[in-house]
């Protein structure tokens, strides 16, 4: 491939300076909380649904279960959450917020909607839904 075959206006591409910019503003906001991004959206998914399980949290951020295993160890090493055993299924591990985890849960849980407000600022409302739209469509191919 050539250097100028690059396809640096391809879709891909895009939506990769996008991440990388949605990543940077949540490392910026959230160092002084001591916790990374991933780490944010685990918080906020137990603040709003205390106590899931432990597969339901691997869903909902679309990790898998190992990478999600030492991410809860970290957690649960820095007192934010703690595991526990299923009283209705013994195989079942639920995950909860720790007082430390639902103290800080209240002073971060706006950062999404703010960065939201800031996206929204650059589309008029009807653009901005559209996007919304496109965006809940994405489905990319595991190959």
């Amino acid at each position: 491939m050539e250097k100028q075959d690059f396809p640096l206006d391809s879709v891909c591409f895009k939506l990769g300076k996008v991440y990388r910019n949605v990543q940077r503003y949540y490392e910026n906001n959230l160092q002084s909380f001591g916790l990374t991004p991933v780490q944010y959206f685990v918080i906020m998914n137990l603040y709003r649904h205390d106590g899931m399980k432990f597969k339901d949290l691997a869903n909902a951020l679309s990790i898998e279960g190992p990478t999600l295993t030492g991410l809860i160890d970290r957690m649960e090493r820095a007192g934010f959450l703690e595991r526990r055993g299923d009283p209705e299924d013994r195989r079942s591990v639920l995950v909860y917020l720790t007082d430390k985890g639902k103290l800080i849960g209240p002073k971060i849980h706006n950062l999404a909607s703010q960065l939201d407000e800031k996206l929204k600022a650059q589309f008029s409302d009807q653009d901005f839904e559209l996007f919304l739209d496109i965006l809940d469509r994405i489905e990319v191919p595991e190959n």
